[in-house]
């Protein structure tokens, strides 16, 4: 039996447990939307299609009939172009699509405001940092083709 002091307590944990399981349960059918998000990319004059997952991950790639008038090196620059323009574009849907989820998750209280010395354990955590868009080191195919170039120029 719960005590008339304890009701208070007891009614807050409950409507905290019910908005948890609403706020789980929202989650669960954003995940699935977010999971099935696409976004394609065009560049190089409709040359170069590029299509990426929700991860960002490219799952198609589309050259045109004419994709012979570009370099290999073109070609590979434009579609790296594109698989990042792609990407961006799917973060961007992303974030419109969390964005209701990532209201209610403001709205409830955070576990540091419940359990004394969280945060402090929480501040000890690394942070994430998204993986660079570009080469952070030289290409070695780029070494060996200035080697070649090299010798050829002797």
């Amino acid at each position: 039996m719960i005590r008339p002091e304890n009701a208070s307590t007891a009614a807050d944990a409950a409507e905290l447990i019910d908005a948890v399981s609403r706020a789980l349960s929202q989650m669960r059918s954003l995940r699935g939307a977010r999971d099935a998000l696409t976004a394609s990319a065009t560049v190089e004059h409709g040359r170069i299609t590029v299509v990426v997952n929700a991860s960002g991950s490219i799952i198609e790639t589309y050259y045109a009939d004419d994709i012979n008038t570009l370099s290999y090196g073109q070609i590979a620059r434009a579609t790296v172009q594109a698989a990042q323009a792609a990407a961006a574009k799917v973060a961007a849907e992303q974030e419109t699509l969390l964005a209701p989820a990532a209201e209610l998750r403001s709205r409830m209280p955070k576990p540091e405001d419940l359990f004394e010395g969280l945060a402090a354990l929480r501040a000890q955590l690394p942070k994430h940092t998204p993986a660079p868009l570009t080469s952070q080191s030289q290409n070695p195919l780029n070494d060996r083709r200035s080697d070649s170039h090299r010798i050829l120029d002797r």
